[in-house]
């Protein structure tokens, strides 16, 4: 009798055990789904946890959107307390994001949202089947109407929406007046033939005409190099192909810039360029509307009111007045198998599509965008110029490098450098050009 009553207490001793066990366990799991960001049933997200995505961005530190931008990012968070949180991941080294957004995508992964600026990369991350389809959303009439006549189209990839055009690449010569005064020049050129004039003019009293540059991405001299080609070749030269002669005629004008520039600009950056513009040692310069912000912040006292906006130079008796233009930042988002996200994800797009929103962030950055963003009293005056003098233009064309396969973009500075050491002639600039499309 006295071993039953032992075997039965330590029965009871070992079920006393499992139930703690299993207690622990269901406390366990209680826990883990109060903390997780988000509740499922079946594998399937509820949608009743605050969603985080996650945004890797350019817009911070210097850049002229920096403030603005993320005042919108902390609007929309504080709006959707508890619900979404937008994380601004920070870069404030533009090649390197580039190369990070790139490498992560090659390797299947993609951002939650990222930007990115050429229309090879939008083929190229079309291509990878990571990118969210946003061409449902964005045949919204309420949301589509928002933005500029056929930007949207134009942005497609085989007839679908795998990003947002945001920002729009409008880019215009620039010239120091007081400079140009100071060499006895009132007027501001409008044929590459009266250019030459004024450089000689400049050169002579030892002003840099132009500042130019090699390195990196050749931003500035690229940007030369798109207006060249719109001179010489019109509207459809980049439909002819890199077989047109205007792209040989554009690389003789730039071998004809180069003799215009500082002893620096071969191997020269973006640092350099704009340290010579900026405090006037050159009086020639071209760039986007985003770099106005700069001058102003960062350039010597009355730079910005001495500067005189003008559309692209005829050549050859060629007329006047065409702008570049091109879509300087996609936004695109990542592939979701989780609904609430993707809707997260939509909403903060169309938050940062809102036009009085990009209004207050054109007229603080001096940038202009693909939405039809309002001139105001607090519009800048030149920023103001260029949208007027780019919608009365001829016609446009986009920029070298937004409409260039990677590789050609990528092997247009050595092939410059080439061409500027002699190493190259016109001709075989191109044929460089060429080789690296093949």
């Amino acid at each position: 009798m006295g071993k039953i009553i032992k075997r039965i207490m330590a029965l009871m001793v070992v079920l006393s055990m499992t139930m703690a066990i299993f207690a622990a366990c269901g406390k366990s799991d209680v826990s883990q789904s109060t903390n997780s960001t988000s509740n499922s049933t079946n594998g399937k997200s509820t949608g009743t946890e605050k969603v985080v995505i996650t945004f890797p961005s350019i817009w911070v530190g210097t850049d002229g959107k920096a403030k603005v931008f993320g005042q919108m990012v902390n609007s929309f968070n504080k709006e959707n307390e508890s619900k979404i949180e937008v994380k601004i991941e920070e870069y404030t080294d533009y090649d390197a994001y580039e190369d990070k957004i790139r490498a992560m995508i090659s390797t299947g992964n993609a951002p939650d949202i990222f930007t990115f600026k050429s229309s090879a990369d939008l083929q190229l991350y079309s291509e990878s089947g990571k990118l969210m389809d946003l061409t449902s959303y964005l045949a919204d009439k309420e949301w589509a109407d928002k933005f500029a006549e056929g930007v949207i189209k134009t942005s497609q990839y085989k007839g679908k929406n795998f990003a947002l055009p945001y920002e729009n690449a409008v880019i215009a010569i620039m010239f120091n007046k007081k400079l140009l005064n100071s060499v006895g020049i009132s007027n501001v050129p409008t044929t590459y033939e009266e250019l030459w004039k004024v450089c000689d003019a400049l050169k002579a009293k030892k002003i840099f005409p132009t500042a130019q540059m090699t390195n990196k991405n050749a931003w500035t001299s690229m940007l030369w190099y798109s207006y060249a080609l719109a001179a010489a070749g019109g509207p459809d030269v980049y439909q002819k192909g890199l077989d047109d002669p205007a792209f040989v005629e554009a690389a003789k004008i730039m071998q004809k810039m180069f003799t215009y520039t500082s002893p620096d600009a071969l191997g020269a950056d973006a640092t350099v360029v704009n340290g010579h513009f900026f405090n006037e040692r050159s009086a020639i310069y071209t760039n986007g509307s985003w770099i106005l912000s700069r001058i102003k912040k960062e350039g010597v006292q009355g730079l910005y009111d001495n500067l005189a906006i003008s559309a692209g130079l005829g050549y050859n008796g060629g007329k006047s007045g065409a702008y570049v233009n091109a879509v300087q930042a996609y936004i695109a988002a990542a592939k979701q198998d989780n609904p609430a996200k993707e809707e997260a994800i939509v909403k903060f797009l169309k938050y940062i599509c809102d036009v009085d929103r990009v209004t207050e962030l054109s007229n603080s950055s001096g940038s202009i965008f693909t939405i039809k963003s309002k001139i105001t009293d607090q519009t800048e005056k030149l920023q103001a110029t260029m949208i007027e003098q780019s919608t009365a233009a001829p016609y446009m064309i986009g920029t070298f490098e937004s409409a260039m396969p990677t590789k050609v973009v990528t092997a247009f500075p050595p092939a410059l450098e080439g061409l500027i050491l002699g190493e190259y002639t016109p001709e075989q600039f191109v044929a460089e050009l060429k080789k690296a499309a093949k």
